[in-house]
């Protein structure tokens, strides 16, 4: 008598070893870790998923589907406020990371990264040929040309000549590099001179989690007293690479009495948005506080428009994933950089909102007049939510990782 066994391909492909390595996961409140969470529960549904992280649980249950799957590192405790320190941290964040890594890691497994901590990147590029594993790249940042955007290097130094070389042959390593936005796309397809596939998955936006509220009854624009105002929002990270600085000149030339210029977040530029505030006497820009992503429902709709800014040296290296939130909260989005980036493109083939160039105060100035003086802002707005519910929902997004990863390269 002959027996037939039928083995379901399902569970063949629960026999692959996948290993995520990231420095940032659950519980961790980055962007990064919020991605990565997701992207882990959805691949693990046909695969053997294991987890290595230095994101300690502090107190946090784990989630479920985490149980006996995940290594939690322990973090360094290096303070992040001093450049040696951080550097110190990062290194020692990434020999826990990779040492977890090259003990667990086998021939025929697969390895699924992000590009932080940058030192990751050069090490996975050296473990993956020792170690004869498949190896996908998650590219968040683009090293080193993010530093040199940052103003934290020159162009022409020797270190960054050296470690860009270093770094474009780590980035060629991968059998496989995920991006987040079409021009990113084109930056990392010159970096590697095209030699490794590239697949383009943005990021997204839960949706449903968004609720769209009439401005007037938000509790930040009654607090200022906003109801009759135009309001245009900058919420998130006050970092260097975000323009703050061509914002403010901007609003210095704006005459429209009902224009104000709203900043709800954090960071190093802070202290000169309220200098811009104490110092000038046309009180169109206003600090709002900083909220947790808790709030989310509050200070998305405390605004008519939503303001994405980057610097030029930013294009390609980044996508703001807030610019998602924003449209989710039916707001347009006024972008301040490259019509070729990746938002930049959004805006312009769903007709969402507008775009200025970056460096340009006087420009910027003359688009929030004319926005004032145009009530298309609330068709654009709720055209913003249609078209995040379309094609950047978390659905979508996590669909394709579904269908992407795990398939042959």
């Amino acid at each position: 008598m002959k027996i037939v066994i039928k083995i379901n391909p399902l569970d063949c492909k629960m026999n692959k070893k996948i290993l995520i390595v990231t420095e940032y996961f659950y519980p961790n409140d980055s962007s990064t870790a919020y991605y990565l969470t997701d992207i882990v529960k959805t691949i693990s549904d046909k695969n053997n998923v294991i987890t290595i992280t230095t994101s300690e649980l502090n107190g946090s249950k784990e989630l479920p589907f985490l149980k006996n799957k995940i290594f939690r590192m322990k973090e360094s405790r290096f303070s992040k406020d001093r450049l040696l320190s951080r550097v110190a941290k990062l290194l020692f964040s990434t020999a826990r990371l990779t040492w977890k890594a090259f003990s667990l890691l086998r021939k025929g497994d697969e390895i699924f990264a992000v590009t932080n901590p940058a030192f990751l990147i050069l090490i996975l590029a050296v473990i993956k040929k020792i170690k004869k594993v498949k190896y996908t790249l998650l590219v968040y940042d683009v090293f080193p040309e993010n530093i040199l955007a940052a103003g934290l290097t020159k162009s022409d130094s020797f270190i960054y000549k050296v470690s860009k070389k270093i770094f474009n042959w780590a980035y060629t390593q991968a059998d496989h590099l995920i991006v987040i936005g079409r021009d990113m796309q084109e930056v990392i397809g010159l970096k590697t001179k095209n030699s490794v596939p590239l697949s383009l998955v943005t990021n997204w936006c839960d949706v449903e989690s968004i609720r769209c509220y009439p401005k007037s009854a938000n509790a930040i624009i009654q607090q200022f007293k906003l109801e009759e105002k135009i309001v245009f929002a900058f919420t998130g990270n006050f970092g260097r690479v975000q323009g703050i600085q061509n914002l403010l000149d901007a609003t210095l030339l704006v005459k429209n009495k009902n224009f104000v210029l709203l900043f709800i977040g954090d960071g190093a530029m802070r202290s000169t948005i309220e200098e811009h505030i104490v110092n000038n006497s046309n009180k169109n820009v206003i600090y709002g506080g900083n909220y947790p992503a808790s709030d989310k429902n509050i200070f998305l709709n405390a605004c008519d428009i939503a303001l994405v800014s980057l610097s030029p040296s930013m294009y390609g290296l980044g996508v703001p994933s807030k610019s998602y939130y924003n449209m989710a909260a039916s707001k347009p989005l006024l972008l301040i950089g490259d019509e070729r980036s990746e938002i930049g493109r959004v805006i312009k083939e769903h007709d969402i909102g507008w775009v200025v160039e970056s460096d340009n105060p006087q420009k910027l100035a003359e688009q929030f007049e004319e926005i004032c003086k145009n009530s298309s802002f609330d068709i654009k707005g709720r055209k913003s939510r249609e078209v995040v519910e379309q094609f950047y929902s978390k659905e979508v997004i996590l669909e394709k990782y579904k269908k992407l990863y795990g398939s042959a390269y």
